[in-house]
């Protein structure tokens, strides 16, 4: 039966790759030390894509959390568009029927309360550990704030950050007064006045951008990100940076499993 197949650029293969050995690695490194892993994706599309101006077809970031050694104790998809959900869902239910699944269908910003409705509660007894995949298309789909309220649980994030295809393609309009895209994206209102010194130095946008945002994340306890910590993902045989993805953990353990997977990901390397 055919499912719903978006399209997407051959450079999410690297990407995939990233997501799929940290999820590997955390999922299996932390089996024994808590009772729950929870794995969250806040923009998960439809299970499935076909590579742009090809005949191949991947699993999206869904598929591949739930195929993992030591798959994760619960899952919970959060996607918008009707058509990627229904498609996400029959093929969740079609290839792994057995796992603990929750379906999430809105704007993971509107719909933060359900998604943490779906995390079991922690307790001295019942120790809970989630691991958020955050793939926004550009600035205005991610909102700072639903970060925040989700990082009051134990979580780890691995976040793309528009950087390039956005952000540094469309600074003059996100620079407008009018325009509260960056602020929201950040969770920073100030930050205009930090672009003009910045700018002044001759700093990229997309650079500036990414760093501001992990300053913010500093600020709610993600205390060991930096920019120069993200892996940069770029247009294949063209020097253009698309976007970087970020890694934020409260401990120093998760960086270092961060830090592996960076070194071993590679387009068509598998860790695992």
């Amino acid at each position: 039966m055919q499912y719903h197949l978006p399209e997407i650029g051959a450079w999410g293969e690297e990407k995939y790759s990233l997501v799929r050995n940290y999820a590997q690695i955390f999922a299996t490194s932390m089996k024994d030390k808590w009772q729950c892993r929870v794995y969250i994706d806040l923009f998960s599309g439809a299970g499935r894509s076909r590579i742009k101006d090809t005949n191949k077809i991947v699993d999206g970031s869904p598929l591949i959390a739930l195929g993992i050694e030591n798959p994760f104790n619960r899952y919970i998809f959060c996607e918008q568009n009707p058509d990627n959900i229904d498609a996400l869902i029959k093929r969740v239910k079609t290839h792994y029927p057995g796992m603990d699944t929750h379906f999430v269908h809105g704007d993971a910003n509107d719909a933060v309360d359900e998604i943490l409705s779906h995390i079991p509660r922690f307790s001295p007894t019942f120790k809970v550990l989630a691991f958020c995949f955050v793939d926004p298309f550009k600035i205005d789909n991610l909102k700072f704030e639903t970060l925040r309220r989700l990082s009051a649980r134990y979580m780890d994030f691995l976040v793309l950050i528009p950087t390039g295809m956005d952000a540094q393609r469309n600074v003059s309009y996100y620079v407008r007064p009018d325009s509260k895209n960056v602020e929201e994206f950040i969770g920073k209102a100030t930050w205009r006045n930090d672009w003009q010194e910045a700018e002044a130095r001759g700093e990229k946008f997309g650079l500036f951008f990414i760093k501001q945002f992990c300053t913010s994340m500093d600020n709610i306890g993600y205390k060991y990100s930096t920019a120069d910590k993200s892996v940069d993902i770029r247009l294949p045989d063209k020097n253009f940076s698309l976007y970087r993805l970020a890694f934020f953990s409260k401990h120093q353990l998760a960086h270092k499993f961060w830090d592996d997977v960076k070194k071993y990901s590679k387009p068509q390397l598998d860790l695992f």
